[in-house]
């Protein structure tokens, strides 16, 4: 009787090694997946350019000419996006209005209005997020 509870526990304990290694590996090769970058087919296919917008600033007798593109979570939120092109715009011009030009001097201010648009914009679409959104064309007068 001793013998066979020696091979039983020799068993359970050879069981739940297998399984924690298996948890392992399926596991990190799951985080390998989730961080890999996307490639340059990938963001194309998931981001869309706004048209040059030229919008005045909040401070009186400036304006900014602005474009920008912006990752978006899926193709299912970038066909959403190409359906909604006058809200995109519509939050591109007032999230630039709302800045004065020495808001929008240097790398600072370029952050500033990539992550202020990236929150607006994120209320527009229903499915998916915005990942984030770049300034491809500034300028200010």
């Amino acid at each position: 009787m001793g013998k066979l509870k020696k091979i039983i526990g020799v068993v359970i304990i050879a069981v739940v090694m297998g399984v924690g290694a298996a948890f392992y590996f399926v596991q990190k090769d799951v985080e390998a997946e989730e961080e890999k970058p996307l490639s340059a087919e990938e963001l194309a296919e998931m981001s869309i350019d706004t048209d040059v917008i030229t919008t005045n600033l909040a401070s009186p007798g400036n304006f900014g000419v602005v474009q920008f593109n912006i990752l978006l979570s899926n193709t299912e939120t970038k066909e959403e996006a190409e359906k909604r092109t006058a809200e995109v715009r519509a939050a591109v011009i007032a999230t630039v209005a709302s800045f004065t030009k020495d808001e929008l001097i240097g790398e600072s201010g370029i952050t500033l209005i990539e992550e202020e648009l990236a929150a607006r914009l994120s209320e527009v679409f229903e499915k998916g997020k915005v990942d984030r959104v770049l300034v491809t064309e500034f300028k200010m007068q």
